[in-house]
């Protein structure tokens, strides 16, 4: 088996030829691994090499699997991908704290089967050789990085990027839809998840395991009325791409998305309460505009390359006049989450805002992102973490979400395919 490299020399190629395969491949190059075919990472360091000019990045394995590197610049990072990898509970997955010409790192379930690893960098760097070492039995993957000049990272970058779109897939138009008779369609969309956590509280909680978990209640308390049919973006701790998140909803023809998350503002403990957002081109206010871009760089977190975003065309008259009236329709069941979550004394001061959220820009289908507190507010915490708590929450939520759909239901553009 192979191991896909990019940027390195024909020594480090010859030295990731693995032993043991990683488990059987899916079309795409992607790994479908069940739980007892995943390899297991136990431990990931930065270490010092040569100094100021170079790092070690040391990650103890199972077993030897294929690796890929990649260059990334606006950010400069480098990513690498690990196939069939899943890091052990406890395992340290971030740290800010740098070495040589790595900033900080994180790592992670990027999709299943993979995990990923990010190094952010201070100054331009290449992976200059990639090595696996068997100590006592162990397994241990060597990555050494080494400053680089900037005209030779930008072309590792650039020849990267240009890979990935030779090999990306072609996308498939998928006229959005529901079969006649079926319930409308709510698509609920848990923010962050996998390599990226999201924001965190002050002893750890990850805003991704949050909005997951009081997505799975929302998802019960709206399933147990029995007239709308509910599905999730993501029901587990991996990474999805804010594009596909949406073309995940529209592609199904949903009446209404919702993306939850959870903000944080440490030094203002006593900001607390939910928000309630819409798309705008211009933010509301500074908070919101703040919020919006903290959201849009969750791509950035994890690896992935901003530039190759694709965006809808905003020429055509038509799709214009369909993206006012699905703003419109958006704010409606803004209004109405606001007031289910005022029954708990859950609101922030400015509960409705807007601004440019990148999940919220679909033309045709009406969109809300939910903030449902922030962790670095205690009593917010407790809310989020409270099952019964949780519960309420997500029963108030439902109920508004529900009433939304349904009594809408005409007005939302609901096509239907024969």
């Amino acid at each position: 088996m192979i191991v896909l490299v990019f940027g390195l020399g024909a020594a480090a190629l010859r030295a990731q030829e693995p032993t043991s395969p990683a488990g059987p491949a899916a079309s795409g190059g992607k790994i479908v691994a069940g739980p007892d075919s995943l390899v297991i990472g136990r431990a990931l360091h930065l270490v010092e090499d040569q100094g100021a000019e170079g790092a070690g990045l040391v990650i103890d394995l199972t077993q030897e699997v294929r690796t890929r590197v990649e260059a990334l610049a606006s950010p400069a990072r480098l990513v690498i991908d690990l196939d069939g990898v899943a890091f052990a509970p406890g395992t340290q997955t971030a740290s800010t704290k740098g070495m040589g010409p790595v900033s900080a790192w994180r790592a992670g379930l990027f999709m299943l089967g993979q995990s990923r690893i990010v190094l952010e960098l201070a100054r331009p760097a290449l992976v200059e050789r990639v090595d696996f070492v068997r100590q006592a039995g162990a397994v241990r993957l060597v990555i050494q990085i080494k400053a680089a000049p900037q005209a030779k990272f930008d072309e590792q970058a650039k020849a990267d990027q240009a890979r990935r779109l030779a090999t990306r897939q072609p996308e498939v138009a998928v006229q959005p839809g529901r079969k006649p008779g079926a319930k409308p369609l709510l698509v609920l969309d848990p923010g962050h998840g996998g390599i990226d956590p999201g924001a965190s509280g002050p002893k750890g909680e990850a805003e991704k395991d949050l909005v997951l978990a009081l997505g799975k209640a929302l998802r019960k308390a709206i399933e147990s009325d029995g007239r709308i049919e509910v599905q999730m973006t993501r029901e587990d701790d991996r990474f999805i791409p804010l594009g596909e998140r949406v073309a995940f909803a529209r592609s199904r023809g949903a009446a209404l998305f919702v993306s939850l998350h959870a903000d944080s503002l440490f030094g203002e403990g006593d900001v607390r309460g939910a928000s309630v957002y819409t798309m705008s081109d211009r933010a509301s206010d500074a908070d919101a505009a703040r919020a919006a871009e903290k959201e849009n760089r969750a791509d950035l977190a994890a690896g992935l390359d901003a530039s190759e975003d694709k965006r809808e065309g905003v020429d055509d008259i038509l799709f214009d006049l369909a993206r006012r009236e699905t703003r419109l329709f958006s704010q409606l069941v803004a209004r109405h989450a606001a007031s289910a979550l005022q029954k708990g004394a859950r609101l922030h001061k400015t509960p409705l805002r807007s601004a440019g959220f990148r999940v919220l820009r679909a033309p045709d289908m009406p969109s809300i992102l939910v903030e449902l507190g922030y962790l670095s507010n205690a009593e917010d915490i407790a809310v989020l973490m409270g099952e019964s708590s949780r519960d309420r929450l997500a029963a108030d939520l439902g109920e508004a979400l529900v009433r939304f759909v349904i009594s809408g239901r005409d007005a939302i553009s609901t096509k239907t395919v024969e």
